[in-house]
């Protein structure tokens, strides 16, 4: 028996914790504290996040219930790439059906994700993230896209700056640039993430139109900060350029982690088809796994909301 499973899509990795197997370390309940020492590259095991179930038995033809959690232990409502990996998961230790490409449904705090794996072996899964909600700059509901300028502090062309917003599970905020890499993330990713505009955070996408059927794109998590490559965020990006009639409507998403192709349908849901493969199982020691029990004892909340 083991205590997790750990998986990696474009460079962004997961514990697994199943609660029937590896999640007496955690209990029913896993507090914010134990998921930071588990994540945590130093003094735990090391991973961006945390999926942790499936909460129920599996069964044919009925969601499965998922919580995602960040490495900093706040809940997230929804990722592209987690439930790919948690897909994949699930195919190999449940059902042989879903392994050979039958789709099945997670269960997410952000919502239902239709999920199916197209080749099992190379580890690619497509994923139906939903129908993205643009929203205004007061938050409300929006049925068409837009665009808003959002001061920043100081000078320079980066002193105020066009950006779309939506809701795709989580809330997405993208900017579209001439040229995009890790240093502009870094530069202007934190004061977006968490502008006065968004009390609970949002996620960045710095995103360049490469042609009508390619996008560049560099990804600042309001909980995570720059990751390689995110699954929500490709899809935003894909929806809110494609809204704006820069793209068709299959784009691939290139990000520094790797590539993911992204559909929009007629009626605007949006899915998601990328790789994602296991790299370890772990046992956890005596150790740690009384750390974790008392850290549980005493759980102390973020002020911060995930991804």
């Amino acid at each position: 028996m083991v205590d997790f499973v750990k998986y990696q899509a474009l460079g962004n990795d997961y514990l697994i914790v199943d609660p029937r197997d590896g999640g007496a370390a955690l209990g029913p309940e896993p507090a914010p504290e134990a998921v930071r020492l588990l994540c945590d590259r130093h003094y735990g095991v090391g991973a961006d996040g945390l999926l942790f179930g499936p909460l129920e038995p599996p069964k044919p033809d009925t969601p499965v219930a998922l919580r995602i959690f960040n490495a900093d232990g706040t809940e997230c409502g929804m990722s592209g790439n987690g439930l790919r990996m948690f897909a994949l998961y699930l195919a190999e230790h449940h059902d042989e059906q879903w392994r050979a490409g039958k789709p099945f449904t997670v269960r997410t705090p952000g919502g239902d994700a239709e999920v199916r794996i197209t080749d099992f072996a190379d580890g690619l899964v497509r994923v139906g993230m939903g129908l993205p909600r643009f929203t205004s700059v007061e938050g409300s509901g929006d049925s068409g896209v837009g665009a808003v300028a959002v001061p920043l502090a100081g000078d320079g062309p980066d002193a105020l700056l066009t950006v779309t917003d939506l809701h795709l599970g989580v809330p997405h905020t993208v900017v579209f640039r001439d040229r995009v890499d890790g240093g502009l993330a870094h530069r202007l990713g934190p004061a977006l993430a968490w502008h006065s505009r968004h009390p609970d955070g949002t996620n960045v996408e710095f995103v360049r139109v490469h042609d009508d059927h390619t996008l560049d794109a560099v990804v600042w998590e309001r909980a995570a900060g720059y990751v390689p490559a995110s699954g929500s965020g490709a899809c935003a990006a894909a929806a809110v350029a494609y809204a704006r009639g820069f793209v068709r409507r299959e784009v691939r998403v290139r990000m520094p982690g790797g590539d993911v192709e992204v559909t929009v349908a007629q009626d605007g849901q949006v899915s998601l088809t990328g790789t994602a493969r296991e790299v370890m199982r772990g046992v956890l020691s005596p150790s740690l796994r009384t750390e974790l029990a008392d850290r549980r004892a005493v759980p102390v909340a973020s002020g911060r909301r995930g991804t």
